[in-house]
């Protein structure tokens, strides 16, 4: 057996050794899991032929994108929806109108930094839409997430927004927890909802942590740039796992007081 069979042969068992992800309990992940699978599914595969590709565009668009996200998060947490729906459709009619330019030549090739942002930040708004009723307890299932094969991105930007969507649902715990007709089972549900939600997001995202650098990196530097990503999502879960569980031992002691 030559040096590449060997080689091979030594992969297909390593493969067929890993035991393989552990899939949470759709009961308490609230089906995040389920519907990510769903979405990333034949996504892989789609990745191992797009190890060698590479893709450029404006400030200005970007900037916008930014503002109409941050400005469609802000309606979708109090509620809105009429406000939400109008920011909505600003973004797909920005994004679209960015796309339109790239096909007729006005604006370079699409695959860049400038329109892969664009493309992240609206798969952002998108999946915070989907997570956050879950999380503030409007809602005990997540809904269908848009499946990577009918984004209207690149699939960067698909993931990426994903990655980012775990920080700017903690983010928005604060002014929920801030509200004064929040209980303590209120308190507690928000931050446990969340830590399940977004543990699920994580860990489905990590198993395309062999995404191709040069395609993902985002102004970020190749090969790092989803790796990073992923710590950045993880530590965000873990820092607001240290404030639950000060909450829990703040309470135990309180309860030991009483007694």
């Amino acid at each position: 057996m030559d040096e590449h069979a060997q080689m091979g042969s030594f992969i297909d068992e390593a493969l067929n050794l890993f035991p393989g992800s552990r899939q949470p309990d759709p009961t308490k992940d609230f089906g995040t899991y389920k519907q990510m699978s769903a979405a990333f599914e034949g996504l892989g595969a789609c990745l191992d032929e797009w190890r060698r590709n590479y893709g450029k565009i404006g400030y200005a668009t970007q900037n916008s994108m930014s503002d109409f996200t941050k400005e469609f998060v802000r309606l979708v947490q109090i509620g809105d929806e009429e406000g939400a729906n109008w920011t909505m459709r600003a973004i797909d009619q920005l994004a679209g109108g960015f796309g339109g330019a790239v096909r007729e030549s006005a604006l370079p090739d699409e695959a860049n930094q400038f329109g892969r942002t664009i493309e992240q930040e609206r798969m952002e708004a998108k999946a915070f839409a989907i997570f956050w009723p879950v999380i503030a307890s409007k809602s005990d299932e997540v809904g269908e997430i848009l499946s990577w094969k009918k984004f209207e991105g690149n699939v960067q930007a698909y993931l990426y927004g994903f990655l980012d969507v775990v920080s700017e649902l903690a983010k928005a715990l604060d002014p929920e927890l801030s509200k004064p007709s929040i209980t303590t089972e209120m308190e507690f549900a928000l931050y446990e909802r969340y830590i399940a939600v977004a543990e699920s997001i994580v860990q489905r995202l990590a198993e395309e942590r062999h995404f191709p650098g040069y395609v993902i990196s985002n102004g970020y530097g190749r090969w790092m740039a989803y790796t990073t990503k992923l710590r950045t999502a993880a530590g965000t879960i873990a820092h607001v796992r240290r404030e639950y569980n000060l909450r829990c031992s703040m309470l135990r002691m309180v309860k030991s007081v009483k007694a």
